[in-house]
């Protein structure tokens, strides 16, 4: 074998060891700190796209055990609990919802696309018997730190049709939206505090020096993943914890969303 052919089998099993087998499991924390004098002092924790098989209960443990680390107030759930659309395959969510709650804070979630291909009504069921409020184009307030947020849940795009008017009901800022799918965002004309989305996996596979090859987003590499602020609102969107399609990742580990709101510099 010539040294030209050793060093592309080399690259190629770099390549499959780093996507298939090192980044996937290598979970992140990515911290984000968003101006904001009404949430001031609040820290949350997004997931979102866990895709997790029937037995995924070593990630979920570690994802479980990091979020708690970092002390939230509040945490979002994005939704793709699953990685079938066999139910069969469905990990047991209340095992899953059980080890989330190990952080002792409220828990508000929303479902994605892959819920809705599975069986949705199971996972929602099986969450809120478990202290997860599921939120479907629905809307709840709560009392945290002393101060009134109203917390929105949106109905996944890709599968259905979010009804913002009917989500956005009766509330006021502070608002904090979870939507699934980050194409929602023009949608929004309300003043909201953050959305917060996942749906893309930040590309999920990226070669080097190369933007993302694919983004399940009509707005492409734009929204593939960080904080966009192109309207009056704020969004952040994940990279997600799982992996759809090819069960790959490069240049795209799985993160954690840290997110604290601090006092704004504006005078």
């Amino acid at each position: 074998m010539s040294k030209t052919n050793l060093a592309i089998v080399l690259c190629l099993i770099w390549l499959f060891v780093q996507s298939a087998i090192i980044e996937p499991n290598d979970f992140k924390i990515t911290h984000y700190s968003i101006e904001d004098n009404q949430l001031q002092g609040i820290r949350i924790a997004f997931l979102t796209d866990f895709h997790f098989k029937k037995r995924d209960y070593k990630k979920l443990n570690k994802i479980a055990q990091m979020t708690a680390q970092q002390t939230p107030d509040l945490i979002f759930l994005g939704g793709d609990y699953t990685n079938s659309s066999n139910p069969r395959n469905l990990m047991n969510m209340y095992i899953f919802a059980t080890k989330l709650q190990q952080a002792k804070v409220p828990i508000y979630a929303v479902l994605g696309d892959a819920d809705q291909k599975c069986d949705p009504q199971k996972i929602k069921t099986e969450l809120q018997s478990n202290g997860i409020r599921v939120l479907e184009d629905q809307n709840v307030r709560i009392i945290k730190k002393r101060r009134y947020i109203d917390i929105i849940g949106l109905v996944d795009k890709t599968t259905r049709n979010p009804n913002t008017a009917i989500a956005f009901r009766r509330t006021s800022t502070p608002r904090i939206v979870i939507s699934h799918n980050p194409d929602v965002y023009y949608n929004i004309m309300d003043e909201t505090n953050l959305i917060l989305a996942g749906h893309t996996h930040g590309g999920q596979f990226i070669l080097p020096f190369s933007p993302p090859l694919f983004v399940g987003s009509k707005f492409g590499a734009e929204f593939a993943s960080g904080l966009i602020s192109k309207t009056q609102n704020k969004m952040i969107i994940s990279k997600g914890l799982g992996m759809s399609g090819l069960p790959l990742r490069l240049n795209c580990k799985p993160e954690i969303v840290i997110v604290d709101f601090i006092k704004s510099s504006k005078k």
